[in-house]
C-alpha cells in the first residue's frame, strides 16, 4: 500500500488480528480499520472515534485513499481547529500525518499506537 502523502511503500504494523500502515518517509500512519483505533482510544480513556467530533473541510483535498483510490475527506479538531485528519467515506481507512521531521525507519506497535493516541488527545481538546 502506497503512502498518500509520499506515494512509497508504506510499513505494515501488526499486532494480534490489528493491522496499521506506517510511511518511514513522512511518518504518517494509515489505520486500516475504525475498530482497531477505537480500542486504542479506549484504552486510553479516550471516547470513541464518533463522539470526539470533527468538523469536515469540504473544501480542502488531501489526497487519494492509498486502500480504494478516492478522494479522502479532512476533518478538522483540536484548538482552533488547529489539527486534521483525513479519512476515505469508501472503506473507513484513516490517516494521521507524522509529526517528526525525520521520522525514525522503523516503528513498532506501541510506537505507532502513541503517536495516533497523542494525536487524538490533542485533537479531542476544543477551545
Amino acid at each position: 500500500m502506497d503512502c498518500p502523502r509520499c506515494s512509497v511503500e508504506m510499513q505494515e504494523i501488526t499486532q494480534e488480528d490489528s493491522t496499521l500502515q506506517r510511511c518511514a518517509e513522512c511518518g504518517g500512519i494509515w489505520v486500516v480499520d475504525v475498530a482497531d483505533l477505537n480500542k486504542m482510544l479506549l484504552h486510553a480513556n479516550l471516547p470513541a472515534l464518533s463522539t470526539i467530533g470533527g468538523f469536515i473541510n469540504a473544501d480542502e483535498i488531501s489526497g487519494m485513499c492509498p486502500a480504494c483510490n478516492v478522494d479522502l475527506v479532512v476533518v478538522e479538531g483540536g484548538e482552533k481547529r488547529s489539527l486534521a485528519y483525513d479519512t476515505c467515506e469508501s472503506c473507513g481507512g484513516l490517516w494521521v500525518d507524522g509529526e517528526e521531521e525525520a521520522p525514525a525507519a522503523e516503528l513498532d506497535w506501541k510506537g505507532a499506537n502513541k503517536q495516533i493516541v497523542d494525536f487524538f488527545k490533542r485533537f479531542a481538546k476544543k477551545k
